[in-house]
Parts: C-alpha cells; sequence; structure tokens
C-alpha cells in the first residue's frame, strides 16, 4: 500500500506544473512522513448513538462498508452542522482506491447519503468535509449530497446494467459517462477517484477478479507473456509499432505494445524510453491526479530507475498501537509458509503493560493465536507491547531486546531463533514498470 499510495499520490515526484500538483483531496504533504495509528477507545456501532464533546451535543449515523470498513456521519444539532466523512466530498472519491485497499461498496454511499437527508436534510445550514471546505445553506448543501448519492448510485447500478449486458468491467468502464446534471458539476468530477476505474471496481465488488472470458482465466504471468510476444513478432517491429502509436499520439497503445518489449528484456533502453515517453504524455492528459501521479513516476523510473519509498504505512508506531490479534495477523502475513510447512512451535507472548498473555503456534505453514497461556509452550516471552512487537516483526533486534532487558524469555530460546527465521522480510522498493 505505501509503494502504491507514493506512486498515486506523486510523493516521488518533485512538485511543479511538469510533475505533482495535487492529490484531489487536500494539498500536497511533505515527504518522509511518519504514518501512526490510535486505536478506538469508545466505539460508536450503531445509527442514533450520542456523544457530548465540548459542550455540543454529536449524533452519529453509523455507515459501515462505504468509504471506509468503518465509517460514520456526524450531526451536530446545536450548529445545525453535518458531515458525511469521506461519503462526501469535493471530488469523485474511489470505489477502488488505487493504493490498494477492500473494493468500497458504491451503492452503499449512496444509501448512506440518501439515509443522512431524511435524517437531517430539512435542518442542516453547513457541511463540514474531511478534505476539503465547507458547503454553507441549506439548499447547497442538500444539492450537494443529493448529486453526489446520485453519482455513487449511477456508477452502481449503469456498471451493473451493463454486466447483465455481458460487457467486461473495461468495456462498460470505456462506454459509461456521467449524464450532464451530474457530470458537470464540478464536485462530481474525477479530481480524486476516476469514472473509468470506479466502473470496474463495481464489477470487482459484486462479480469478482474475473471478467467472465475464459482466455483471462489462466493466463500465462506477463514475462512469459511478454517473451512469447516477442518471439512471435520480433523485438524491432513491437519497438516501431510504439514509435509510430506515440508519434501518432495514441499512448495508450504506445504503453501497452512496449510493456512486452520492457517485461521480456528490461535492459531494453530504447525500449524503455519510448514507453516513458508514453507514460508521461499520458500523465499530463489525465484529469483525475492519481492517475497522472502513476504515470509520471511510471515514466520516472523507467528513465531513472527505482525511486526509494517515500513513506511507510507499517510504521513501528503503527505496529505498536494494533490491537493484539490484528497484531498477530500482521505476523502471520511474514511467515514464509514454504520454510515453515514442517515446524511446529508454539510461543506465548505476556504483554506486561496490558496484563495480557497469548499463545501463538505455527503449524503446516500458518501461524494461529488466541488469548490465554498453553501450559505446554516451548518457550514464553514477556514485555511491554512495544518490544514485543519488535520480537514478532523485526527478529534481528530480539537479541538486542532481550540482552538489555526489555523483554525477558523463559524455556527453549532455540524455539525462538526457529520462529524468527520462518520471518520474511519485505523490500518496499520492488519493481513496478519492469519486472
Amino acid at each position: 500500500m505505501s509503494r502504491r499510495g507514493s506512486w498515486g499520490f506523486g510523493n516521488l515526484l518533485p512538485k511543479g506544473e511538469r510533475d505533482t500538483l495535487s492529490n484531489g483531496i487536500g494539498t500536497l504533504v511533505g515527504r518522509n512522513l511518519t504514518v501512526s495509528y490510535l486505536s478506538p477507545t469508545d466505539p460508536i456501532t450503531r445509527t442514533g448513538e450520542r456523544r457530548t464533546l465540548g459542550g455540543l451535543t454529536f449524533e452519529f449515523l453509523y455507515a459501515p462498508d462505504s468509504e471506509a470498513p468503518e465509517e460514520m456521519h456526524v450531526w451536530i444539532p446545536e450548529l445545525k452542522a453535518l458531515t458525511c466523512a469521506e461519503n462526501a466530498n469535493h471530488s469523485l472519491h474511489n470505489i477502488q482506491t488505487l493504493r490498494g485497499a477492500r473494493t468500497r461498496d458504491a451503492r452503499n454511499f449512496a444509501r448512506y447519503l440518501d439515509e443522512t437527508l431524511v435524517r437531517w436534510g430539512d435542518q442542516v445550514q453547513v457541511h463540514f468535509g474531511t478534505h476539503n471546505w465547507p458547503v454553507w445553506g441549506n439548499a447547497a448543501v442538500v444539492d450537494f449530497l443529493s448529486t453526489q448519492r446520485d453519482t455513487y448510485k449511477y456508477i452502481h447500478d449503469q456498471a451493473l446494467r451493463l454486466a447483465n449486458q455481458g460487457y467486461s468491467a473495461l468495456e462498460a468502464a470505456e462506454v459509461i459517462d456521467l449524464p450532464p446534471a451530474l457530470g458537470r458539476r464540478w464536485f462530481n468530477r474525477g479530481y480524486h477517484g476516476t469514472l473509468h476505474h470506479n466502473v470496474r471496481a463495481v464489477f470487482t465488488k459484486e462479480l469478482g477478479m474475473w471478467d467472465g472470458d475464459p482466455v483471462s482465466l489462466n493466463p500465462h504471468p506477463a514475462v512469459e507473456t511478454a517473451r512469447r510476444m516477442v518471439a512471435l513478432v520480433g523485438r524491432d517491429a513491437l519497438v516501431a509499432e510504439g514509435r509510430r502509436a506515440y508519434a501518432e499520439g495514441d499512448y495508450r497503445w504506445a504503453t501497452q505494445i512496449l510493456h512486452h518489449v520492457v517485461f521480456a528484456d528490461p535492459e531494453d533502453a530504447e525500449a524503455r524510453g519510448v514507453q516513458a515517453d508514453a507514460y508521461e504524455q499520458m500523465g499530463y492528459q489525465a484529469e483525475g491526479p492519481q492517475w497522472r501521479g502513476i504515470f509520471l513516476t511510471a515514466a520516472s523510473e523507467l528513465r531513472h530507475g527505482v525511486l526509494p519509498a517515500d513513506f511507510a504505512t507499517a510504521s513501528h508506531d503503527t505496529m505498536a498501537a494494533m490491537p493484539i490479534d490484528i497484531l498477530f495477523d500482521f505476523a502471520a502475513v511474514h511467515l514464509d509458509g514454504v520454510r515453515a510447512a514442517d515446524a511446529d512451535l508454539r510461543l506465548d507472548f505476556t504483554f506486561t503493560d496490558r496484563h495480557e498473555t497469548w499463545t501463538m503456534w505455527v503449524r503446516n505453514g500458518v501461524l494461529n493465536a488466541h488469548p490465554g497461556a498453553h501450559p505446554r509452550a516451548q518457550a514464553t516471552i514477556a514485555g511491554p507491547k512495544a518490544a514485543l512487537v519488535g520480537m514478532l516483526l523485526r527478529p534481528e533486534d530480539a537479541d538486542a531486546l532481550l540482552q538489555r532487558g526489555m523483554v525477558s524469555l523463559e524455556g527453549d530460546r532455540a524455539a525462538l531463533e526457529t520462529f524468527t527465521g520462518l520471518l520474511d522480510r519485505f523490500d518496499p522498493d520492488f519493481n513496478v514498470v519492469t519486472p
């Protein structure tokens, strides 16, 4: 997500009219960010719940599985003020965010906005957003929310209409456009999300990853496809076709055809250069800033190589704040299933600052965990949560943490060493536009 987010938000590019301008939902942020996380302490789980904060009443409309898995709209009656969080913005939002997350439900965007209008539409005088400026006056707020509602509903319904006509996701995205009453409203334009990939996201949400065409059910991977294409057509013919397409302004086709040459031979400087030129023009022509950021970053990496990561969502601060069950889920993603296939380990972790003990076991190449100690654990590791994060996810820190007394270990230390040897390390600077 960090790698994809850096591309889409243009974080790796210089700032300026030829590079990155905006991410569409706010001004550009600085580089070398530290991403953090705070676990909620007072959950809102149903519509109608209220809290008094700073002498004002906050009434909540629970809106899960919309812009986020957990989302809510907030009404402050004393101010006649409303926010619909990220379900209503001064831009089309993403049904599938390009930085990578669960596909959102466009129908729920519309459903919750409509419920909000029913509950508070006759009273609201200001809508304050999470990314942009307020909308003032009842008529303007109702117009804003109702047309945002209808935009997401249109995308959802028309995508499924064409799906039932036999269209694939890409075919539907090529022909669906918003009607003028919606598409000409500036706050429905694709200044953050993009209509084209939002239509495709509805297909993903409702129908899954397969487009229904048997040829795409079990295709060769990109590198093997590229090698076969180059062997069939010839490298020179493909490069010539890429140059012709670029010269005629057919940049989409130029990047597609040159993709085969680059993936068959990532050292082909000529093919990389022409493809970079084509991606650059696609970036300049893109209305959506995330498309622009992705295309311009692709051009830069084709010319100059991989740009190092700008920030990490998986910062130590984020990991330290994770609920313990999610922390073990996160550790499980790092387990190398092939190396762990024959492992049989059980370790207890005592979080001394939380007064909790969890047992974790590795068997069948899978890491599981649940609360409570186990009488046959091979070792027990105890310490504050922040230190145990290091034991779980940064095995290279294990010896230092033990030597400094930040954690203690009872039992078989070899079991811990075996476990840490099964964890994978992630390189955040992996290739994207080359194999």
